[in-house]
């Protein structure tokens, strides 16, 4: 299929990002796109896109192959799985879903259909974090023993007490560990693999004042079937950025970010440094992805299946919170 036509359900926020990259795409028209919020879809009635404040019509129209979905985290079921009942394939932004019942119902609907769905998470995209998989799958780094994943930045609506939605658990499902967490989870465990058991602590009270029952930051301790440990620190109200993984294995240790990777090896402090330039636009590289896979029928690097084990690390890691003690996985 040369372009795809797309409805964009959910035009605010990184929605507005995500039409922009469909905009500049080759292969890529966008047909309709709807949001609650006039202000969110006026750019695109002005460009000419057809827009809507009710999904059912957005997706009940009969021009469309594709959908991305950007919404509230309780909202996502319903939508993805009816653009996927309609044959379309589905690109939804992270995380899967606001918990794993959501998810089972997402992975059930994407397995009876005929389209892809595939979960955003641009970071896999990058080429440092697409090179360190190459490095991990040849076996240079030997048995990895030790994992570290980081992922801190400070975002503006929990400064301001901006929170809408996401401060509500019962919507978003939490923040630290199931928003911000997931881009580094989904890349870790891309990375490592899954862990059998999850020991996680999100501090005592809130770190900022404003009326929010969600983590806003969180430590994981993770356990691996083969003997080996990790460590996941997220947190979205401190600076610097940071988006790193760290892999430590018998032969060679790795260090990777976006745009660059460090390769350790023998006994010396020195590494080899290996930089990449990275695309301006951090959802082109995910989205022409998309695109391969209607082309060619392949299984994506985050399809429902695994998302959903993202999804139950993060579900073990909120057990562990309430618990204060490690918690299995789900099965």
């Amino acid at each position: 299929m040369d372009r795809l036509r797309f409805a964009l359900i959910g035009a605010g926020g990184i929605g507005a990002s995500h039409y922009q990259t469909l905009a500049a795409h080759p292969r890529a028209e966008e047909v309709v796109a709807c949001d609650i919020a006039e202000a969110a879809v006026e750019p695109l009635a002005a460009a000419g896109i057809a827009t809507t404040a009710d999904w059912h019509e957005a997706l009940d129209r009969d021009d469309l192959d594709a959908a991305v979905v950007v919404l509230p985290h309780h909202l996502y079921p319903e939508v993805v799985n009816a653009a996927l009942e309609r044959g379309l394939h589905v690109l939804k932004e992270k995380p899967f879903a606001r918990d794993l019942a959501d998810a089972k119902a997402m992975v059930a609907a994407a397995e009876k259909a005929k389209g892809v769905l595939m979960v955003a998470g641009q970071g896999k995209y990058s080429p440092g974090f697409q090179r360190a998989k190459q490095i991990v799958d040849s076996g240079a780094l030997g048995d990895v023993f030790l994992a570290r994943g980081v992922i801190t930045y400070r975002w503006g609506g929990a400064i301001t007490d901006n929170w809408r939605w996401r401060g509500t658990r019962e919507l978003s499902g939490g923040t630290a560990v199931i928003d911000s967490g997931w881009h580094i989870l989904d890349i870790l465990s891309w990375l490592r693999g899954l862990p059998e058991t999850v020991y996680c602590s999100t501090g005592r009270g809130n770190a900022l004042p404003g009326d929010y029952d969600v983590d806003d930051r969180a430590v994981l301790t993770l356990e691996y079937p083969d003997g080996g440990v990790g460590s996941v620190i997220c947190c979205f109200i401190c600076l610097p950025n940071r988006r790193e993984v760290l892999l430590h294995g018998t032969r060679a240790s790795l260090e990777a970010v976006d745009d660059c990777v460090k390769l350790h090896t023998g006994n010396q402090q020195e590494a080899e440094v290996i930089r990449f330039q990275v695309e301006a636009n951090a959802l082109l590289p995910q989205l022409n992805h998309f695109f391969d896979l209607v082309d060619s029928g392949a299984a994506p690097m985050a399809g429902a299946r695994e998302a959903y084990d993202i999804q139950r690390i993060i579900d073990a890691a909120y057990r562990s919170a309430d618990s204060h003690r490690p918690e299995a996985l789900a099965d």
